[in-house]
């Protein structure tokens, strides 16, 4: 067989991972077209589905950019997902299919901290990265890490920290915490308790419903009993609209000011008006003004015809800093070299600069504390941005969940 100087030249700038230029040419241009497969074992349906929506709505339009401009390595990504209801055991499953059946390296998109825990757990075996852009639970960035994890979204406790660093400063003194009973609302739930009280103010009581919980009115009974100025919440997508929606109907929003761990637009554009003047903190606010970021919304909202969510935006910046990660590392087939790579790395997100920091693999970012607000440019209440923390003074310190 003989080679042309064209094809010799198109095959070598392709970048062809783990092929030499003594190969046949057929052979690296196979390598050279093989995709970067990103499986994505989420919940798309079920009370939770919302967040797997989103984050496949992020992969639509990532996968549709980096491809058209030819992928990375002269590879395309090629997105494989799997409806995981929001169960951790078929998270598991889910996942595991994509790894000895779709063989993917690099797992992304799971939902609730408890089926990311439970992925988590597996990833040492089988040798691929877990990365999340949803999951807050801190344990997984302590004492369930390991060196498969990355976390590139704020944490729960980061959340948390933003919430309390901002309540710090108001006159409120008494405060009601209800989380979910998992990992993620009871993790959540126990920093902003840490937190708060350490700024001199009261938690008067502590509630967890269960997930997937359909009426409130006994907790909304317990928040009102407890003579609390403001109620902190970590709630899941409908569960959270659930509970809002309620809340205003047994008049709770009269008495109490609610703020939220996460103030997602999802609920705003459900619940409405009663939403207003909700506070919280955002993991990723569309409201956020730098370049990158209004760019981005604008190619967001001309695909999608919505403007983009937290987990819209945080994993569009997941799958962006991977991208650059596997261009770093020359690979995206030796996982080893890939996390190497990404270890005190540094990216220029959407809301500004983050560090992915090597001892625990907890990206280092700004923190936003937002209200939910009319704006006459939108067709739904809007994140507005009150504070932004700069990301030393939200993150924990290393696999811990304190702060300096």
């Amino acid at each position: 067989m003989s080679t042309t100087r064209r094809e010799f030249l198109t095959v070598a700038a392709a970048g062809g991972i783990g092929v030499t230029l003594g190969a046949p040419v057929f052979l690296r241009r196979a390598a050279a077209a093989e995709p970067i497969k990103v499986g994505l074992p989420s919940a798309l349906s079920g009370s939770n589905a919302q967040y797997g929506t989103q984050a496949k709505r992020a992969c639509e339009l990532f996968g549709k950019e980096i491809n058209a401009k030819g992928g990375v390595l002269g590879r395309p990504f090629q997105f494989i997902y799997e409806d995981t209801g929001g169960d951790p055991a078929t998270a598991v499953r889910k996942a595991q299919k994509l790894v000895e059946k779709d063989d993917v390296k690099f797992l992304t998109g799971t939902v609730l901290s408890s089926e990311a825990l439970a992925v988590s757990a597996k990833c040492p075996e089988w040798k691929v990265i877990l990365m999340s852009t949803i999951n807050g639970a801190g344990q997984l960035t302590t004492t369930a890490w390991h060196r498969y994890f990355f976390r590139v979204n704020t944490s729960g406790p980061m959340g948390a920290r933003a919430v309390s660093l901002y309540l710090a400063e108001s006159p409120m003194k008494r405060f009601f915490a209800l989380g979910s009973d998992y990992a993620w609302g009871r993790d959540s739930v126990g920093s902003f308790d840490k937190q708060i009280t350490a700024a001199k103010k009261d938690v008067v009581g502590k509630d967890y419903p269960p997930v997937g919980t359909k009426d409130f009115a006994s907790y909304i009974a317990k928040i009102r009993q407890s003579r609390a100025e403001a109620c902190y919440m970590a709630l899941p997508g409908q569960d959270a609209t659930i509970f809002f929606k309620q809340a205003s109907q047994f008049g709770l929003t009269r008495e109490v000011k609610l703020v939220t761990e996460i103030l997602e637009l999802e609920n705003l554009k459900a619940v409405g008006e009663a939403m207003t003047g909700t506070i919280g903190s955002s993991r990723y606010p569309f409201t956020v003004d730098t370049p990158k970021n209004r760019d981005f919304v604008k190619r967001f909202h001309a695909m999608h015809g919505i403007y983009p969510d937290m987990f819209d935006g945080e994993t569009y910046e997941g799958l962006e800093w991977l991208a650059q990660t596997i261009q770093k590392a020359g690979t995206a087939d030796d996982v080893e070299k890939v996390i190497e790579a990404w270890e005190d790395s540094t990216y220029e997100g959407l809301e500004g600069p983050f560090f992915m920091r090597k001892c625990d693999h907890q990206a280092v970012q700004p923190g936003f504390v937002v209200e939910a607000a009319k704006d006459p440019k939108y067709p739904h209440l809007i994140p507005k941005i009150l504070a932004t923390y700069p990301g030393d003074k939200v993150t924990p310190k290393c696999r811990t969940e304190d702060f300096a």
